[in-house]
Parts: structure tokens; C-alpha cells; sequence
């Protein structure tokens, strides 16, 4: 008789020890009822509201065009564009601009209002869904609780919302929107967005950070000065004066990239590489830190003629200051921080001075540094101290440079776009990270004289750091060039 029956027709003895009979067992295929079951392949989609704006037009299609060239796109993933405007398919795909053929077949049209609920009926169904709200802030609440009660949402392992910052206004108001969030949502479902954490290059802080034991032994107070984060800009508004007079500059840069870009040159290093560790360890450290007391606010000079600006408006467009991270690592050590525009150099940098050896044993000023460029042309130097050469007992600085190749990185939506797809938070902002990053410039956004810190701004001049008659009272910048 056959051990298998007719579908095996070997034959074997009456008695098998045991050994054979186990490794028999395990070479058997084991069929069960779901593969003999038809797999149907999933489909999978993503609806973007707000799709006749700006935001889509320049960053969501152009950043799922390239993933779609990679062939990281699912073969059956249908973005569908909806918005309260009439609109065809055709006319609609007129405003994205050129693309091939085999990429526009993936788009698809419906009107929405998000305003109704009723007519979120017309999004067509699918088994995994992500929705992006390329909307207002100011619609995100009621986008959530109708998106909830039009039974989008009722899965949270095959839908997902992505939410464009700012996330509230204030820490009143983000906590307001958490707990909106909180009632209809499970927080895996919700994806926060802050762009700088999709680009290579701020991800590679951690690979710098955790992948190379060479730094990691001066990483804290005994080894580090103090930490220069800048984000400048050489140009103005350019005709967002009138989202600008609602943000302002504390919003729109320190609230969100700044403090992510600081959360992660400050964190500790996480147990593994997933969403859940990296964001415990950035929480941690938002939650340890705080405003100094070295606080100086701008406003470039020509601002109040922008389109739109009042001619009292008190809107900072420059903000420099200090803040410390009140941990067992950074206890002491000063971040300071510079973001504005108009500013003579645009760039995103992050320098971290090293401390003098105990006893100065040369001639010449220690200008033991690490610098981190994010953008533009992004690299890392490590800048030491060697003998100059000659008979004296001179030093001098060298330079170790290692070029990110930019034509090689990914833009921040399109890892970002990606991430959300595959259900990736992490690159994503978790509440409590938006709750401590709000509370740590809450002071900032008062206004009046009951503020505990000046937060009317200084008019500076057009390709200045700032009104530099105060913010060189701060620290010693080492201005990026």
C-alpha cells in the first residue's frame, strides 16, 4: 500500500523508524482549504481630495509618477482625484500635465464633497484603501468624522488617512483634532505628514548616528558644545503672504521640521528600525525638551507690502533661539536654532561642535566639528585639527567629505507616498510627537504684553541673518556657506 495513498505512489516498508517517518511527513506538501480556494489579488487604491489644487498638481502626481517608473506601484493601484469642482477624467487629467499613457490608465475621477457624506458613496470600493486630504486644516476634522460615518474607515488593517501639516493651529487646537482623531481612528490608521522626514537625507542622520561606532562614543554632553540647527531661505513669501500672515514662521518651520530634524540628532537609538521604536524615542526626547530663555523674532523689511498683508501685521517671518534637552545625554548642552527667510544662504544644515581638549597643547583656535547638510548639495564633514606644516607648533583644520549624491535621493512625497501604500509609519509623525513639538512653542505664539518672552519681531534687511544686532547676542553662528 502506499504511506500517501494514490497520490504518492511510493512504496515503503511495513516499519519505518522514526526518524523516516518524520522527515517523510515534512516533505509532504500540506494543502489546506484556503490554497485550494481561487486568491483573488487585492486592489488597491488611493484617493486624493483637494485634487485640483496646487499641492497635487506639483508634489502627489509628479512624486506617484516616479514610483510608477520604478515599478514600485502595485500592478492594480487606481489613484482616483475627487473635489467639490465638476469635473471629467479628461479635463481633470488636462491640468496634471504631460505623462505617459500607461500611467494616466491608473487615474480615475468622482466629485465629492467631503461637506456630505452622501456623497462619499461615489468613491468606488476597494480592498485597500489610503486617502490623502490635500485640503484645508481647517476641514480635516469634519473630513475625518464623515470619511468615519461614510464607512471608509471601518477597517483599519486596509484604510488609512493622510493628513497634509500643519496638525491643529496651536497645542489647544491639536489636541482638539487628536481627540477627534482618537474617537473615530485608530492611530495606525493615521499618517501625519511632515515632508523633511521622507528626504534621504535626513534619514541618513540615523544611519550616520547608529551605523558607526566611531561617533557614538561622543554623542552626548562630556564630547558636545553645543548644536546649530539652520533652515533659511534667500527667498520671500512669493505670493503665500496669505497663508504666511496665518502661520508664520514658528509654524510653518520650528513647530514641525525643525523639532523632527532635532528629535533626531538628540533621540536614543531604538531597539530596532521600525515605526514603533523610532517614534517612542522621538517622543521621548520631545518630551524632555524646552524653550531657553535667548529668543529673537524678524520680519524682513517690504514684508507688510506683500498682496494680502495688513499694514500692522506682526507676523514673523525670522525666528532665532535656544532650547535644551533636560535628559541624562543633553542635560547642559544648548540647541540653537535659526529658520527665516530672505536670508543670505538657503540650506538646511546641522553643526555640532565639539568640545576643546582639556588642556590646549598648540597654537590656534580647536575647530573640532560635525556638519550635516540636508539640502542643498547634502553631505557630512567631519572637520578636525592637524599640525600645519612648517617648523611652528601651528594647527589647522582638515576636512573629511563625503558628497550625498542628490541625482541618486528620493523626493520626501515620493518615499512618503510610498510608505503610505505599503502601511509604513516610519516616516510618519505619531500625536504625541505633534503634542510635545506644540507645547514646546506655545510660548512662541503668543502675542501682547502679557507674553513672558518678546515675540514682536525686529525689521531686518533683505540678505541679512536676521536683525543680526540681536542674534549675534545668542551664540557664535557658524553660518552655512
Amino acid at each position: 500500500m502506499s504511506f500517501f495513498g494514490e497520490q504518492y505512489p511510493l512504496y515503503y516498508p511495513q516499519y519505518i523508524s522514526g526518524y523516516e517517518k518524520v522527515r517523510i511527513t515534512t516533505m509532504r506538501p500540506t494543502i489546506t482549504k484556503e490554497m485550494e480556494q481561487h486568491t483573488e489579488i487585492l486592489t488597491y487604491q488611493i484617493v486624493i481630495f483637494g485634487a485640483t489644487g496646487d499641492l497635487c498638481r506639483r508634489k502627489l502626481v509628479p512624486a506617484l509618477f516616479k514610483l510608477h517608473e520604478k515599478k514600485l506601484l502595485p500592478d492594480n493601484l487606481v489613484i482616483v482625484g475627487t473635489s467639490r469642482r465638476e469635473h471629467s477624467k479628461e479635463s481633470w487629467l488636462e491640468t496634471l500635465g504631460e505623462y505617459p499613457e500607461d500611467f494616466l490608465h491608473r487615474f480615475d475621477w468622482v466629485s465629492t464633497d467631503l461637506e456630505n457624506p452622501e456623497t462619499l458613496h461615489h468613491i468606488p470600493e476597494a480592498d485597500d484603501s489610503t486617502y490623502f486630504l490635500s485640503v484645508p486644516p481647517e476641514r480635516y476634522e469634519s473630513a475625518i468624522i464623515n470619511l468615519k460615518q461614510g464607512g471608509l474607515l471601518d477597517d483599519p488593517e486596509t484604510s488609512r488617512v493622510v493628513i497634509e501639516k500643519p496638525f491643529g493651529h496651536d497645542l489647544k487646537s491639536a489636541n482638539h483634532l487628536q481627540s477627534v482623531v482618537g474617537r473615530h481612528l485608530r492611530e495606525k490608521q493615521v499618517y501625519r505628514i511632515d515632508h523633511y522626514l521622507g528626504k534621504d537625507t535626513v534619514n541618513n542622520i540615523l544611519a550616520t548616528r547608529f551605523g558607526n561606532i566611531l561617533l557614538e562614543p561622543l554623542w552626548n554632553r562630556d564630547y558636545i558644545e553645543e548644536v546649530q540647527i539652520f533652515a533659511t531661505e534667500t527667498i520671500g513669501c512669493e505670493g503665500r503672504s496669505q497663508y504666511y500672515e496665518t502661520a508664520g514662521v514658528v509654524r510653518d518651520m520650528l513647530q514641525n521640521h525643525m523639532l523632527q530634524v532635532l528629535a533626531l540628532i538628540a533621540m536614543e537609538a531604538p531597539c530596532r528600525m521600525d515605526a514603533k521604536e523610532i517614534r517612542r524615542e522621538k517622543v521621548k526626547v520631545l518630551s524632555a525638551t524646552r524653550l531657553g530663555k535667548k529668543f529673537v523674532t524678524g520680519q524682513y523689511e517690504g514684508y507688510l507690502g506683500e498682496q494680502g498683508v495688513g499694514p500692522e501685521s506682526m507676523t514673523q517671518t525670522f525666528v532665532a533661539g535656544d532650547l535644551y534637552i533636560d535628559n541624562w545625554r543633553w542635560k547642559g548642552v544648548p540647541f540653537y536654532f535659526m529658520t527665516g527667510k530672505k536670508m543670505p544662504y538657503q540650506c538646511v544644515e546641522v553643526v555640532i561642535k565639539l568640545k576643546a581638549p582639556p588642556l590646549s597643547l598648540f597654537n590656534g583656535e580647536t575647530n573640532d566639528r560635525i556638519v550635516m547638510r540636508l539640502q542643498p548639495n547634502a553631505h557630512l564633514d567631519i572637520r578636525i585639527d592637524v599640525k600645519s606644516p612648517g617648523l611652528g607648533d601651528g594647527v589647522e583644520s582638515a576636512t573629511l567629505t563625503h558628497r550625498y549624491p542628490d541625482w541618486l535621493g528620493v523626493d520626501g512625497y515620493e518615499k512618503l507616498l510610498y510608505d503610505a501604500i505599503e502601511g509604513d509609519q516610519s516616516h510618519f509623525v505619531h500625536s504625541e510627537e505633534v503634542t510635545e513639538s506644540w507645547r514646546i512653542v506655545d510660548d512662541l505664539l503668543c502675542t501682547g504684553d502679557y507674553c513672558e518672552i518678546r515675540t514682536t519681531p525686529y525689521i531686518y534687511r533683505e540678505g541679512l541673518w536676521g536683525p543680526s544686532h540681536k542674534v549675534d547676542g545668542i551664540t557664535k553662528w557658524d553660518y552655512p556657506a
